[in-house]
């Protein structure tokens, strides 16, 4: 493994530039941590040319497939019923997947990812775990629910050193910044949206009154906002990492003009040498103009029952999720609450660990946890049935969980929420927040505008509650 060094403060510029020279058939992917650095928010991860594709979805006329295609020979080495997904991957990890490997500080062994896989794991894939719960709502999109790729060569960017580190070819073309190079363009319009103002905050109601019966203790109503799209994906993307930086921000290319589009800043698994971490998030205000007013919108938040309360239940469902492939009495919480800044909201935060069980790897913890709870509710099963019920449309890639996972070693998952996808020259957001029998409807609606504020800043945009006003071009004025 080679390495060189940059100047740090140019290593988000340079992750950008070497995605915006990408062949769209090399399928890069791109996880970048943007904003402030953190050991949390230290690396960004650039991949392209996986040797491996797996695409599928729980839902069609067989009951669900997927299938493994192998890049070099352009062949299907798998098509198999969705059940079989982690089976299989397992099995492409045995036969493909690298040993650890040891070696001197800046080696893999101390880098976060050497290789295996980067992808996105649908929040419609919960239909293939344990809920047997029934579908009401048709796909509207030909994306897939699972797509993973199986990449042996990644770029790993370290933004506190300037080092890269991977293949020495590579490194020599990431290396050579363009000084010159325009950001891609795009071009977004015509807003469509599953919920307006009054259709939402009766949603809202309906599920307050679940809550209230005894049916739930909160769920995660979500809606989505739909755009045409023109252009280059990828100038979206850089525009949220220059008007909403996250820590766990990522760009997915899919092929055939199809992409996901995320600047998270929630971590749903961080998995390394058998722990397992999950920073769950509830709670939400938006940012003010004076600091002031600012720093009264953050006490707010710490001195909220209701924001308290929700944590809470989400904490404890963690807590139970993790502990079905945890070592016994290995499960904690620390930090609670603290609070995340971010530049549009602020956000009550959690840490639960534990220690993975010898017996079960990361598949088992997908298995175990999968949705991740902040983003449905609690009891888990009860809420998605709840919320597929009164949700407009299916959630695809939104809600579900992006990153990467290597065979045997660390693995990184953040929830997908702030996230987009592209297909077929539309661009779909989702939004939402935690409704409990406390929720205020016209607040809850507000709630899910300050989460859509980054997105709709990339895309020089705003939203009144039926329709965006504003040019939408380039993502820039």
């Amino acid at each position: 493994m080679a390495r060189v060094t940059v100047p740090p403060s140019e290593t988000i510029e340079l992750c950008l530039s070497w995605l915006a020279t990408r062949d769209e058939g090399a399928l890069p992917s791109l996880l970048l941590s943007a904003g402030p650095i953190t050991e949390d928010a230290r690396y960004c991860i650039l991949a392209e040319r996986p040797r491996f594709v797996v695409e599928g979805t729980p839902f069609g006329a067989m009951g669900g497939r997927f299938s493994v295609r192998d890049t070099r020979t352009g062949s299907t080495i798998a098509a198999e019923p969705i059940d079989r997904l982690f089976d299989v991957l397992r099995q492409i990890e045995r036969d493909h997947g690298r040993p650890p490997v040891s070696g001197q500080p800046g080696s893999a062994a101390t880098l976060p990812f050497s290789g295996g896989w980067i992808g996105a794991l649908g929040y419609d894939l919960a239909w293939s775990f344990e809920y047997g719960i029934p579908r009401y709502r048709e796909r509207t999109t030909t994306l897939p629910d699972v797509w993973l790729g199986f990449y042996e060569e990644p770029l790993v960017v370290d933004r506190t050193t300037g080092a890269v580190h991977g293949d020495a070819t590579a490194i020599a073309a990431f290396s050579q910044r363009d000084a010159q190079r325009t950001r891609p363009r795009f071009r977004a319009g015509a807003l469509r949206s599953a919920f307006h103002r009054e259709d939402y905050e009766a949603a809202v109601e309906r599920v307050r009154q679940h809550c209230i019966a005894g049916d739930l203790f909160q769920a995660d109503l979500t809606r989505r906002i739909e755009f045409d799209l023109e252009g280059d994906p990828r100038g979206l993307f850089e525009s949220l990492v220059e008007r909403s930086p996250a820590s766990h921000m990522a760009y997915l290319g899919l092929g055939d003009g199809r992409a996901v589009v995320s600047a998270s800043p929630e971590e749903y698994l961080r998995l390394a040498d058998g722990v397992v971490r999950s920073r769950p998030i509830k709670g939400t205000r938006p940012r003010a103009d004076s600091p002031e007013r600012d720093r009264e919108l953050r006490d707010d938040l710490l001195a909220s029952d209701k924001d308290i309360a929700e944590l809470t239940m989400i904490v404890d469902l963690v807590r139970n999720d993790l502990g079905r492939i945890a070592e016994p009495g290995t499960v904690e919480v620390g930090a609670f609450p603290s609070v995340l800044e971010l530049p549009q909201v602020w956000h009550l935060m959690a840490d639960v660990t534990a220690h993975v069980d010898a017996r079960h790897d990361v598949w088992d913890i997908l298995a175990a946890s999968f949705p991740a709870g902040s983003i449905v509710g609690a009891p888990k099963p009860m809420a998605l049935e709840i919320l597929e019920r009164v949700e407009r449309s299916r959630r695809g890639f939104y809600t579900g969980a992006i990153g990467y996972l290597e065979p045997g070693g660390n693995a990184m998952l953040s929830v997908a929420i702030r996230t987009a996808e592209v297909s077929e020259r539309r661009l779909r957001i989702g939004v939402g927040g935690g409704i409990t029998a406390l929720s205020v409807p016209s607040e809850e609606f507000e709630e899910t505008c300050d989460k859509a504020r980054g997105f709709l800043l990339a895309l020089g945009a705003r939203e009144d509650g039926v329709t965006v006003v504003g040019e939408l071009d380039d993502g820039v004025d």
